[in-house]
């Protein structure tokens, strides 16, 4: 039985192989052409592919498992499977930047603001019935979790991805996942250990307010209302953030 593979790729004819076989590789797992669980060619196959060496081809596929986009086993059924595109791909060197000290809580928190207008302006004209009752869901549960910071972090995190989704914007949907995940999450390890449960539970209320207000404008298709509580939501934020560095 002839178990040669029909993906192909093109000799690698540059100094630097690894570099140009991650690259085709690459290209053809962003492209769809190869899909996520779908197993690469053996490594005798790529190398004669390739017309590289056994070395050159491990290094590729070390650098693309290391980017998440591969996953490799060894043993009889061992070999390179591709994993897709991840968030974790997108994540990872924003939060080191971020851990670094040069993206700073301030700064996220001030682009968050801009990706939240786009978002919920995309929102109005683009949501569904689906999103509206997504949006009204996660609304209730949020007033209900206002003493309960841990839950309501997990809560606020949701209400901006459902946001995104209800803008049907894929860039919006990533930067959103990526962004405001890192910025909430640094915001209330903070708020945590400097708020007050008193203070903490009123930021909570006067958000949940905000939020409910935000996803009725959107319902109505309200832009000047939106913006006025986007607005409002963006104070609250900074003022806080202020407040607990």
């Amino acid at each position: 039985m002839d178990n040669k593979s029909n993906i192909t790729f093109k000799p690698a004819k540059t100094q630097r192989a690894s570099d140009v076989i991650y690259q085709q590789i690459y290209q053809k797992i962003v492209s769809g052409e190869l899909k996520t669980g779908e197993r690469l060619p053996a490594e005798r196959e790529l190398c004669e592919q390739f017309g590289r060496s056994r070395p050159s081809v491990r290094e590729a596929l070390r650098m693309l498992q290391q980017d998440g986009l591969i996953n490799i086993t060894v043993g009889t059924n061992g070999g390179a499977v591709v994993q897709g595109i991840s968030l974790d791909i997108a994540e990872q060197p924003l939060r080191k930047l971020v851990d670094m000290g040069a993206i700073s809580l301030q700064e996220l928190a001030n682009y968050r603001t801009y990706n939240d207008l786009c978002c919920a302006h995309l929102a109005v004209q683009n949501h569904t019935e689906k999103d509206v009752a997504l949006l009204k869901d996660v609304i209730e549960r949020y007033y209900a979790a206002v003493g309960n910071p841990q839950l309501f972090n997990e809560l606020d995190i949701e209400f901006h991805k459902i946001l995104a989704q209800a803008s049907h914007n894929k860039l919006c949907i990533l930067i959103t996942d990526v962004v405001t995940t890192l910025c909430a999450n640094m915001f209330w390890n903070v708020a945590a250990t400097e708020m007050t449960k008193e203070e903490l539970t009123a930021f909570n209320q006067k958000a949940a307010e905000n939020h409910k207000n935000i996803a009725e404008s959107i319902f109505a298709k309200d832009l000047e209302r939106l913006d006025f509580y986007l607005n409002e939501v963006s104070d609250l934020f900074f003022n806080s953030v202020d407040a607990v560095l």
